[in-house]
């Protein structure tokens, strides 16, 4: 077959990414980029040799030699642009969250189904190699049944007060819970059915950003098991490292400890700072991108090839945007939130 053309919209946060990888890729042809910025996108796309940059979404969907898009837009910007190209019949990667109110993303899996088109949701978790791990011990049964998992992802302030212009429109637990509650539902193959969440709004509040500082959130899950998640964004900015990553899986006969990032591969330390680097998500290997972060996007492109069966679905999405919808009403109301999947 020939080459999939891909057009990227949004090259903000981490649609670069998606870009680079496409310009890489010998079996996509990068068609086009979008971006609100369209001197960003066309910057890119100049340095990336692509011939179309627009600001204009729907110009880039309804290209004929476009057969797939990735959007890369914040959190709150999906709905729209992933209900034109399922219209158009284009396949789609979304970044995660797929929507944020659950209307929103179910309407987006049933117009991706009616189409025909694959649709996939960026939890790129589902390919970082510790989770990957801790999914295949307790897959083989060494650590028995999972009792009660404790997952914690979170930030410095640095992300809602100057790398994401947009953190007032969202949460934390969009940007980041959304990715814990996938984890939690993939590692135990066991569905949300009871959400109980309390927030903080006080440090960010106070600098004019009118968004939650924390989330602690208890899920409990159909099979039993309990899970507790973490999100802050609100860690101090001296921490080595803008992201705190860690998790635990108690099983009846055992237990796994995760601690994916920050990881001490790469430290560096001068006079006033001490910084952790990534060496697993996002990487340059002599011009090459790679890591967990850009597998997920690989994955989508063996998918349209016929190369590989799709991991993470909008199904997939649409159960993560229920539950963070359930944790923030919980938090809201300070009561728990029942909730009935929509799918075993």
């Amino acid at each position: 077959m020939g080459k999939i053309g891909v057009g990227v919209i949004g090259v903000g946060t981490f649609g670069e990414n998606h870009a680079r990888l496409y310009a890489q890729d010998h079996r996509t042809e990068l068609v086009g980029i979008c971006d609100l910025d369209e001197a960003r996108a066309r910057a890119l796309a100049d340095e990336l040799s692509v011939p179309f940059a627009t600001s204009n979404a729907e110009h880039l969907i309804m290209r004929d030699d476009v057969q797939a898009v990735s959007i890369a837009t914040p959190d709150f910007a999906h709905r729209d642009l992933a209900m034109a190209a399922a219209k158009a019949r284009k396949h789609i990667l979304c970044e995660k969250p797929i929507a944020t109110t659950t209307p929103e993303a179910r309407e987006i899996v049933d117009a991706a189904q009616s189409a025909g088109v694959t649709l996939m949701v960026d939890f790129h978790n589902r390919f970082n190699p510790a989770f990957l791990q801790a999914k295949s011990v307790i897959d083989s049964g060494d650590i028995g049944k999972p009792q009660y998992l404790y997952v914690r992802l979170s930030d410095t302030i640095f992300v809602p007060t100057q790398m994401l212009s947009w953190a007032a429109k969202s949460s934390v637990a969009w940007f980041l819970g959304s990715h814990c509650v996938d984890l939690v539902r993939w590692l135990t193959g066991s569905e949300v059915t009871r959400v109980s969440a309390r927030a903080g709004r006080r440090v960010l509040k106070a600098r004019g950003i009118d968004t939650a500082d924390y989330f602690v959130t208890a899920l409990d899950l159909a099979d039993g098991t309990l899970a507790v998640v973490e999100n802050c964004w609100i860690l101090g900015d001296r921490a080595p490292a803008v992201v705190d990553f860690r998790a635990e899986i108690v099983g009846s006969e055992g237990h796994i400890n995760v601690q994916p990032f920050p990881h001490s591969v790469v430290t560096s330390a001068d006079e006033e700072s001490f910084k952790c680097y990534d060496v697993l998500a996002v990487q340059n290997v002599h011009g090459r991108l790679t890591g967990f972060a850009i597998e997920a996007i690989r994955h989508f492109v063996s998918v349209l090839a016929g190369e590989a069966a799709l991991v993470v679905d909008g199904h997939d999405g649409l159960e993560a945007t229920r539950v963070v919808c359930a944790v923030e009403e919980s938090a809201r109301v300070g009561s728990p939130c029942e909730i009935t999947p929509t799918w075993p």
